[in-house]
């Protein structure tokens, strides 16, 4: 059997390997076997390949592996909706849910099946964060259509967004174990938010440190979280709208082994004004 035709091009180069070395002959066991050593984008790939490559590369056996095993039976047997679906259905329902109590949201980078997590912003260390004066806590289930819009708010995943009132100096930190994160990943930082037209300053920049807590090796920069991103400029350090509607802007790299325990730790100096309002820090791996 040739996966290539005259007005196609193959499958995929792993595809050609297959058919090459014969494991169209294997049982469909055996096929689902090889299949989840591989990546969700290769099993997807792969299912194009025969009705029976389909079947095992949409089994049980592949998805299972891609699904972590501390969420996997958490979500089977959380409600009778979640547990009929197959685990190939499963990694694609799982699209910014609140895990360990709602203090993360998770999902996976559906293309590398890396993980990918938001830190809401009850779960950030935020100075001043209880002074009134210096922040507001808005609960969106609360919020009518016509508040969000005043005061700048997309729909959110998390029923809290916090709001800065003052024009003082502030810090914001925010922690996860490395042991949540996909091994052998280099992961990119995002602090996500969304502003309105009050008292916004474009010159004031913030200063951002990323890496694993207690150690001197963390990446340090200097960023802009409100400044709009300039024509040309494309490093990062400016906001960027996001398909969600909320802005983000790039804080930093860190790399996770998996063979070292302990915290990716984010810090944020910024002298901000008000009507800077925070979603939470976005944790996901960089595009390659």
């Amino acid at each position: 059997m040739s996966i290539i035709d005259n007005k196609s091009r193959p499958v995929h180069s792993f595809s050609s390997l297959v058919v090459m070395s014969g494991l169209l002959s294997l049982p469909e066991g055996c096929i689902a076997a090889v299949i989840s050593f591989t990546s969700p984008r290769e099993a997807c790939h792969l299912a194009c390949v025969s009705t029976t490559f389909r079947s095992a590369a949409d089994s049980d056996v592949v998805w299972d592996r891609f699904l972590p095993q501390e969420y996997s039976s958490d979500w089977s047997s959380s409600s009778t909706a979640w547990s009929s679906l197959s685990k190939k259905e499963l990694y694609f329902r799982t699209r910014h849910n609140l895990i360990h109590k709602g203090k993360l949201s998770f999902w996976f980078d559906l293309s590398s099946g890396k993980k990918c997590y938001m830190i809401p912003p009850r779960e950030l260390n935020i100075s001043d964060v209880d002074c009134i004066y210096a922040w507001r806590w808005f609960s969106i289930p609360d919020a009518d259509a016509y508040t969000k819009r005043r005061f700048g708010i997309p729909d959110c995943r998390f029923s809290e967004v916090v709001i800065r009132r003052d024009v003082c100096p502030f810090e914001i930190g925010g922690k996860i174990t490395t042991s949540l994160l996909s091994p052998m990943t280099t992961y990119v930082a995002y602090i996500v938010f969304a502003k309105n037209s009050i008292c916004w300053v474009d010159y004031d920049p913030a200063e951002v440190t990323v890496g694993l807590s207690g150690s001197n090796n963390g990446q340090n920069r200097t960023v802009y979280i409100h400044r709009e991103r300039q024509d040309g400029d494309d490093d990062g350090i400016y906001p960027k709208k996001r398909a969600d509607g909320w802005l983000e802007t790039e804080l930093g790299e860190f790399f996770n082994g998996g063979d070292e325990e302990g915290e990716m730790l984010i810090t944020i100096e910024s002298d901000m004004k008000e009507g800077f309002t925070i979603q939470g820090i976005e944790i996901r791996p960089k595009r390659e």
